[in-house]
């Protein structure tokens, strides 16, 4: 009996030794500081002059293929495969250029957005530290939270943008 009781005690208080988690919107947080701000806008400036080769490329083809298609019957043999030649030639430029740009995005936003991502949660590590949370989950990886659990993301973009 007197087990019983222990037991019980023990589950009725285990909820008061147990320490506040705590979460993180990290993708929102990224985006809201002022460094995730301005990397985005690099990237940004970075992807509008790129958006604008590709689209300059892509009208091009399309010109030089209606015009191809036009005048197609009264080529010659030897002077429609030449062009065909040709169109091809310039399609797969122009899908190699479109591919390596996309890479080239997707690696600089990869870079910039990982150094921010491990400073934010180291940054996260210290005010938890602080605040004394025995666990910080990532948002997005949560399904259910109860009403014990604090949201740090504001106070992680204060403190990362110095305020």
């Amino acid at each position: 009996m007197r087990w019983l009781v222990f037991f019980v005690a023990l589950i009725v208080a285990a909820p008061s030794f147990a320490g506040t988690i705590a979460v993180v919107d990290f993708q929102r947080a990224v985006t809201e500081t002022n460094e995730g701000k301005s990397a985005q806008a690099r990237l940004d400036a970075m992807y509008a002059t790129r958006k604008n080769e590709v689209e300059r490329l892509r009208n091009e083809l399309e010109t030089e293929l209606k015009d191809f298609q036009a005048r197609a019957m009264i080529l010659s043999e030897a002077a429609r495969a030449e062009q065909e030649q040709g169109l091809m030639l310039k399609q797969q430029n122009f899908q190699n250029t479109y591919m390596q740009y996309q890479q080239e995005m997707q690696q600089n936003y990869y870079t910039l957005l990982q150094d921010l991502d491990t400073k934010m949660r180291a940054l996260t590590a210290t005010i938890a530290k602080e605040k004394g949370y025995s666990l910080v989950l990532d948002s997005a990886a949560v399904v259910y939270s109860g009403g014990d659990t604090v949201d740090m993301t504001n106070e992680l973009i204060k403190r990362y943008n110095g305020g």
